[in-house]
């Protein structure tokens, strides 16, 4: 009964540290606080992430309709969008090669991160606090 307990409780803690962000690649840090609100990605939080392979010889352009302009990326590139303001949501769409790879709305508790592959597949990562 007892070791139930203490695995129940090391579950809980993987799941709170989740909740309070994981540092990125890029050093930054998606976070929560009470100024922000819960449950929600702050100001500065990673909205989108993504990444080219270097192997991959087609066209790639990000659509974030939160922000101005379209974004293209090139083989072996890694593009990031952070939040400019608290608990923000964007309809994000990646056209590889001229076809529509990924169109959502990201909410303001997901994290998306896409990757394309040397062969133009997608993969797709998402968190959610």
């Amino acid at each position: 009964m007892q070791r139930r307990r203490v695995l129940a409780s090391l579950g809980s803690l993987a799941l709170l540290s989740g909740c309070l962000g994981s540092p990125s690649e890029s050093g930054q840090t998606a976070t929560t606080t009470d100024e922000c609100g819960w449950p929600q990605f702050c100001e500065g939080s990673e909205l989108v992430r993504v990444r080219v392979s270097g192997g991959f010889s087609g066209e790639v352009v990000l659509k974030p309709a939160c922000r101005e302009g379209d974004i293209e990326l090139s083989p072996g590139e890694t593009e990031t969008l952070t939040r400019e303001v608290d608990a923000e949501t964007c309809d994000v769409t990646l056209l590889v090669d001229g076809e529509v790879a990924y169109d959502e709305r990201i909410q303001d508790y997901e994290y998306v991160m896409l990757r394309v592959g040397s062969g133009g597949e997608i993969s797709l990562q998402k968190e959610e606090l």
